[in-house]
Formats: C-alpha cells, sequence, structure tokens
C-alpha cells in the first residue's frame, strides 16, 4: 500500500517541532507574544467623531508623543455616542436663538461708527505693535502644531465613526479613592462615600459641571450633616499631595442630596495631571482641528492583576478542556487514542502561539486570541475523533484487522480525508473573508483562527493517528 499520509510522519513531526523551536527561541530573546493590555493592563480610550475618519491619522498622533504600538479600532457609532453627537448639534442648533443675530446687527452699527473714529488710530499702532507680535507668535505655534493635513478627500466612508484606542498606560488614579475618603473621615467621622467614577462628557454636560473636568474623577460623599468645606479642602489636598498625585485642576463644593434640603453631601471633581491627560491632551487637539464633532467619551484602566487571572483562568479552561476530552477519547476508544489526540490538541495550540510571535509586529496577544485557541481545539479534536472513529471501525474488519496500525491509519485518513477537507475548506472561507473585509478587532480574531484551523487540520491528518499507531505498535513491542 502506499503509503500518502503514514510514509513521512516523522518529517511532518520535525516541521512542526521546527516551528515550535524557532518561536521558543524568539520568546526567550525578547522578541516573543505581543502581550495586549489585556494581559499586560493599560487603558481603552474611546472617543466619538461624528464623521467618517483616517485611523493614519490618529497613528500619526500617537506616534509623535511615543506610542508605536497601540491598538487602533474603528468601530460603529455606540448609544453613548449617538447621544454625545445629538447634544452637540441641539447645543449648535440654539446658539443662533441667544439674540446673536439682532446684537451682532444692532451693536456692529453702534460700536463701528464710535470705535472706528476714536480708538481706530490708537489701536493700530498700540495693538499692531504689541497683540500683533502675540497673536502671531500664538497662532503660527498652534498652525505649526498640527502634524496633520487637513485634506479629507482620502478618507474611507464606510460609517464607522467611533474610535477606541488601546494604550500601555499606568492607571495613575489607583488608590486616588482611599486616599481622599480618607481624607475627608479625618476631618468628618461619619462621612460615607457615596460615588466614585470617571467622568464622561455626557456626565459633565448633564450636570453641568466644568468642561475641564471631562475624563477626570468625581467623588461624592455623604458628610451626615452640615460641615466646613475649607477644612475638608485642605485634607484632601494634603494627603493628595502627599500620595504623589498630579492635580491638573481640583474642585470641592457641597450640595444637597435631595432638592430643597439641607448640603450635607461632598462633591470633588479631580482633573490629573498624569500621561493619560498628555496623551489625551495632543490627542484631541489635533484630531479635532480636523474632526471638528471629535469627543472623548470614556476611558477605561485594566490592572496588570486583571490581566493575569485572565491568563490563569484561560489556562485552567484549557487544562480542563484537555482532560475532558482525554477521559471522553480514553473510554469510548482506548487510553492510547486519548493521549494521542491530547497530544495533537497540544501541537495546535502551540503552532498558534508560534504563528502569533512570528507575527508580532501585526498582532496582540488578547482576550480574542483566547477565544480563538478554545475555538480550535473544540474544532480540531472533532476532526480527530472522526479519525479515530474510522480507525476503530477499520481495526474490527476482518480484511483489515490483521494488517499493521499504520496501515489501518493510513486507510482510515484516505476514507475521511473528503470530509475533513471540505469541512475545513468551507470554514477557512467565512474565516478569509471575515480577515480581509472585518474591522481590526475582528481580524484579532480571524487571524489565528486561521492558523489553528490549518494547523488543526495538519495535526488531524498527518499527526493523531499516525503518532498513535507508533505508540501503540511501541508500546505492544515492550508487552511482547
Amino acid at each position: 500500500m502506499k503509503k500518502t499520509f503514514t510514509g513521512n510522519t516523522r518529517l511532518f513531526l520535525c516541521i512542526s517541532g521546527a516551528i515550535i523551536v524557532v518561536a521558543l527561541i524568539m520568546q526567550l530573546c525578547g522578541v516573543g507574544l505581543n502581550l495586549g493590555i489585556d494581559f499586560t493592563g493599560g487603558s481603552i480610550l474611546e472617543y466619538s467623531v461624528g464623521e467618517d475618519y483616517d485611523v493614519a491619522d490618529v497613528e500619526t498622533i500617537l506616534s509623535s508623543v511615543g506610542f508605536e504600538d497601540a491598538q487602533i479600532t474603528k468601530a460603529a457609532p455606540s448609544a453613548a455616542s449617538e447621544a454625545l453627537q445629538a447634544e452637540r448639534a441641539e447645543a449648535a442648533a440654539e446658539e443662533p436663538a441667544d439674540g446673536t443675530v439682532e446684537e451682532t446687527t444692532e451693536e456692529t452699527t453702534e460700536e463701528t461708527t464710535e470705535e472706528t473714529t476714536d480708538e481706530t488710530v490708537e489701536e493700530t499702532t498700540e495693538e499692531t505693535t504689541d497683540e500683533t507680535v502675540e497673536e502671531t507668535t500664538d497662532e503660527t505655534v498652534a498652525e505649526t502644531a498640527s502634524i496633520l493635513s487637513m485634506d479629507k478627500s482620502g478618507v474611507k466612508a464606510d460609517g464607522l465613526t467611533d474610535l477606541q484606542i488601546r494604550l500601555n498606560l499606568v492607571d495613575e488614579a489607583a488608590n486616588m479613592e482611599g486616599c481622599a475618603v480618607e481624607a475627608v473621615q479625618s476631618v468628618v467621622s461619619g462621612a460615607t462615600l457615596t460615588t466614585y467614577e470617571q467622568l464622561t462628557y455626557l456626565a459633565v454636560t448633564n450636570n453641568g459641571y466644568d468642561p475641564d473636568f471631562t475624563g477626570g474623577h468625581i467623588i461624592e460623599m455623604d458628610m451626615g450633616g452640615a460641615f466646613d468645606v475649607a477644612a475638608v479642602e485642605a485634607a484632601v489636598n494634603a494627603a493628595l499631595d502627599e500620595g504623589g498625585y498630579s492635580i491638573n485642576a481640583i474642585d470641592f463644593s457641597a450640595y444637597a442630596p435631595e432638592e430643597g434640603g439641607e448640603e450635607t453631601g461632598l462633591r470633588i471633581l479631580v482633573d490629573l495631571d498624569d500621561v493619560t491627560s498628555q496623551v489625551r491632551s495632543v490627542l484631541e487637539r489635533e484630531m479635532s482641528a480636523k474632526y471638528p464633532g471629535f469627543h472623548f467619551v470614556s476611558i477605561d484602566h485594566v490592572s496588570a492583576i486583571a490581566g493575569r487571572d485572565l491568563l490563569s483562568n484561560a489556562v485552567k479552561a484549557l487544562l480542563i478542556a484537555f482532560v475532558c476530552m482525554l477521559i471522553y477519547i480514553a473510554i469510548r476508544f482506548d487510553p492510547m487514542s486519548g493521549l494521542a489526540a491530547l497530544f495533537a490538541l497540544l501541537h495546535d495550540v502551540l503552532i498558534m502561539l508560534s504563528f502569533m510571535v512570528f507575527f508580532r509586529a501585526f498582532f496582540q496577544v488578547n482576550s480574542s486570541f483566547i477565544a480563538a485557541v478554545l475555538t480550535i481545539v473544540g474544532y480540531s479534536i472533532n476532526n480527530t475523533i472522526v479519525i479515530f472513529d474510522r480507525i476503530r471501525e477499520n481495526a474490527k474488519k476482518p480484511g483489515l484487522s490483521q494488517l499493521p496500525k499504520m496501515e489501518i491509519v493510513e486507510t482510515s485518513v484516505s476514507a475521511t480525508l473528503s470530509r475533513t477537507v471540505n469541512t475545513t475548506l468551507t470554514t477557512l472561507i467565512t474565516l478569509v473573508c471575515l480577515y480581509i473585509f472585518g474591522i481590526e478587532s475582528i481580524r484579532e480574531f480571524a487571524f489565528p483562527l486561521i492558523v489553528g484551523m490549518l494547523a488543526g487540520t495538519y495535526s488531524s491528518v498527518l499527526l493523531s493517528g499516525q503518532v498513535w499507531a507508533m505508540w501503540s505498535e511501541k508500546l505492544g513491542r515492550k508487552k511482547a
């Protein structure tokens, strides 16, 4: 019998081993997996652009402040984004109704007649010398600071007007809540925390806060009665200063929890002068100049501890899946089949990790990769079980039962090949289309799936049954 699938098993094992070893060497040399903020911790910024935009503009701005590895994702407008844009449009529509036209026509005629005769000579001499220098320097700096081309002709119209950016930024506001609460309680012992959250644009505008605090934090406490705002302010400022928090702006105010009631609540608005705020300042200044509807929506911080928990849970999920599959296959077929199937699954996962190392410049390992791995584990074991089921049937047939196990594997793989190839191709067509036409987050999920699908088919057809035959024959010789 011509051994198409079983004649070069050692060669196929060496090919897979070489791929894994090269990736392992790269990992040890410091050019391994490009872990995303889901594992390393960082910040996720969300913006509403209000129109189609060019991702290259965002990349240019972030590169200018030293962030080359940011994950930039275009997204369809969220409910918060649509509400923000609607509110901005409504506010813009109401602006002319404030008497602007009337004041302009009435005041302009009066001012131009009076001021032109009296002040023109003085202004042209004094302001030209004083203000012209200041305005030209300020405007020149503002104009030269712009690093984007204002040309929008090349912007792709795809309707994805939201922006999500993932940056490796540390949450410098960590523990600020506890520090402020402790300071307040040192003045008013019965004070209790009621609110601590990030301030979005909508929250700021809806509550009438200073827009400069957008993206900052709000701390609200129930003081239990009247209190001295100045004393609380001094205590909190001292505590935050001692804690090393760089404050850009902070505001203290007393408020009434119930309308018409006593002002027994304390509200603290804090805007930190941290790296996140500095990056936001540059990004929002540059993008707003080109895209007037560009506005901040929210920011979330992911701690490194949460990333470690995610990685730990992913490993646990894989181990549980491996053990359950091993037990099932061992009962359904035989223990050696279970070990061979487990070997094939481990091979598929390692190949996926290896290609994520090779393409680290294009893809990061994040939660979508974990989902892809778990998907491939379930898909690959299905192909393997089909082959083992055919092996078991052929091993019981009178004409095949006496053949060597490798020949039984050859016959079984040949019989199931068309089914395996057809199933894989139909799935790959869908995945390739998702990769080509999908957005960045979809590509991050589709790429490891494509690699895992090919690796799973490779291991099912060329490795799993062959390894079972090799191990079974070796065990049989030892028993003999």
